[in-house]
């Protein structure tokens, strides 16, 4: 498997609507053909791509979702991930309470406290490493570290219908760089 055929596995798997690709252009006009040339002769619509500049104040907005879905996402995973934790550490105290050694069943406080603290903790460190998002880290450093190089960015993202591979080759043909992610 080389790199060009598996640039990001994750934008492979992914669902095509949650994909974002992002291309890094020398200039502005170069960027701005491209851009022209991508919805006239693909399905991408101009509302989906972004232009992204030195001079652009809203470079965050263009990468990221809004800012309260991303919150409720990482709420709702916390909260989830922490039961699961919280239950798992029930199910195992419960388990040697009544069948483990003779130390957990005298001592039935002590084991549900020893067993649920971790699982509670274990749920929501998972839950936070899910909401770091190390796979975005790739598109939006690629983005900022180009922009500030007064390089130009376009960032395409993709409906259900659309293929992410035939956007990234098209992009690849004229860009200096092509990045993908799941958004």
């Amino acid at each position: 498997m080389n790199k060009s055929d598996n640039e990001n596995l994750r934008a492979k798997i992914a669902p095509t609507d949650q994909v974002q690709v992002a291309a890094i252009f020398d200039d502005k006009h170069q960027a701005e053909t491209t851009m022209q040339q991508l919805t006239k002769s693909t399905e991408v619509d101009s509302s989906q791509v972004a232009l992204i500049d030195a001079s652009d104040s809203k470079l965050s907005e263009k990468l990221e979702r809004e800012s309260k879905a991303i919150g409720k996402s990482l709420w709702n995973s916390h909260l989830v991930l922490g039961g699961v934790g919280l239950l798992i550490g029930l199910i195992a105290a419960f388990l040697l309470v009544e069948f483990g050694p003779a130390l957990t069943q005298q001592n039935p406080l002590f084991t549900y406290i020893a067993l649920i603290s971790p699982g509670i903790f274990t749920g929501l460190f998972v839950a936070g490493l899910a909401g770091l998002r190390p796979d975005r880290s790739e598109i939006v450093q690629t983005v900022r570290h180009a922009v500030r190089r007064n390089k130009v960015a376009i960032v395409v993202n993709l409906k259900k219908s659309q293929s992410v591979s035939d956007i990234a080759e098209f992009l690849n043909h004229r860009a200096k760089t092509v990045v993908e992610a799941v958004r």
